[in-house]
């Protein structure tokens, strides 16, 4: 008699829990949809950030800005990089991640996009540009040091143009 009367508590209890886990649609990426996109060691941002915006949000800042892929490596002579990483895949997902030697820092995800985008939304590189001003630029707005040993910087426009500012010291 009581296993009559537990079953659906214990579905009512759930059903409860699952609708109050979700704080609004989000759009996340399965992984199967990350496995059939064949996104292996670049996963998809997944995760929903904590100001409400999720993968679509990223998806709508990364459409507005000149480029598609920001990928930037600088390299130090005490075996210290910095490497970043910002790219609008081709099935529209938002591949981030950074890693800083010389603070200790590493972090994939929203949380690097929450850091990146801010930064590589006020650059405003372009194929023409001189090059000794735009890695002067870049060097500025992440806050790096000038005393590099080799720097590397790709950029994919939206237009599918790739341009690259390399700098070996």
């Amino acid at each position: 008699m009581k296993a009559k009367f537990a079953f659906p508590i214990v579905i009512a209890g759930s059903l409860a829990l699952a609708a109050c886990g979700s704080e609004g649609p989000e759009e996340a990426v399965t992984e199967e949809e990350a496995a059939a996109a064949g996104t292996d060691s670049e996963s998809p941002v997944k995760s929903q950030a904590s100001d409400g915006s999720g993968q679509a949000d990223m998806r709508k800042k990364m459409q507005a800005m000149d480029y598609t892929e920001f990928e930037l490596e600088v390299e130090y002579d005490n075996d210290e990089e910095y490497e970043a990483q910002l790219e609008l895949k081709s099935d529209d997902s938002v591949v981030a991640g950074y890693e800083d030697d010389m603070n200790s820092i590493k972090k994939q995800g929203i949380e690097a996009f929450n850091d990146l985008y801010p930064l590589v939304e006020q650059l405003e590189l372009k194929p023409s540009s001189n090059q000794e001003e735009e890695i002067q630029k870049v060097l500025s707005t992440f806050s790096l040091p000038d005393d590099f040993t080799d720097f590397s910087l790709e950029l994919r426009f939206i237009d599918g143009t790739k341009h690259e500012f390399e700098v070996e010291k």
